[in-house]
């Protein structure tokens, strides 16, 4: 085992816990796991991080900041609607895909984890602020029309795009995928185009 200072081997760790955690899922993260991935002792893991639970949401954190940063770089070529579609509708590249199933279990062990609702919440915010730059930047090119403050039309889209993931679960709902991509693009529509004109 090659000698890294504390710093260094903290890093080490919580990089092979976010590499399970994308492959495997949170419940795959656990400090045997983790040693076996780093090739530590166990011992080497409970002294960097105080608990499963931490190293759970901390490896959560890991991930969705890998993501924020691979997102906002993919988002240097597209234009503010595209960022939109990236961002609530279709995730596009694998590893978004990937975080999918791994912000469901997240989600889930918040009732249960006060770490991991704190770095859920965080990537709820980061989600928020993507999301709002979009809209802000939008704006600013002329692509969508001024109105009101983009925080708040981003919590909308974001509560629109989180429940239609979470129902289109359901099988008994027949909620399809292309039934809640035209939802959340009729969203996007009427938030930040000129209203339709409508003939009555």
């Amino acid at each position: 085992m090659a000698y890294l200072c504390k710093k260094d081997r903290r890093a080490s760790l919580l990089e092979a816990a976010a590499h399970i955690a994308r492959r495997e899922g949170l419940a795959a993260t656990t400090v045997r796991r983790v040693a076996q991935e780093a090739g530590v002792a166990t011992g080497q893991v409970h002294h960097h991080f105080s608990s499963a639970a931490e190293l759970r949401a901390q490896a959560y954190a890991q991930v969705m900041k890998t993501l924020k940063a691979q997102l906002l770089q993919k988002s240097l070529q597209l234009t503010a609607r595209e960022r939109l579609n990236l961002l609530l509708i279709d995730p596009q590249d694998e590893q978004s895909m990937m975080a999918i199933p791994l912000w469901h279990e997240a989600m889930l062990l918040t009732e249960q984890e006060p770490l991991m609702k704190t770095a859920f919440a965080l990537s709820v915010s980061d989600w928020h602020a993507l999301v709002s730059d979009a809209i802000e930047d939008g704006r600013s090119n002329g692509e969508f029309i001024a109105g009101e403050a983009p925080e708040h039309i981003s919590w909308r889209l974001i509560g629109l795009s989180s429940s239609m993931d979470a129902m289109s679960r359901l099988d008994t709902l027949n909620l399809t995928v292309s039934c809640a991509e035209y939802n959340l693009k009729r969203a996007i529509q009427n938030e930040l185009y000129p209203k339709e004109t409508v003939n009555v």
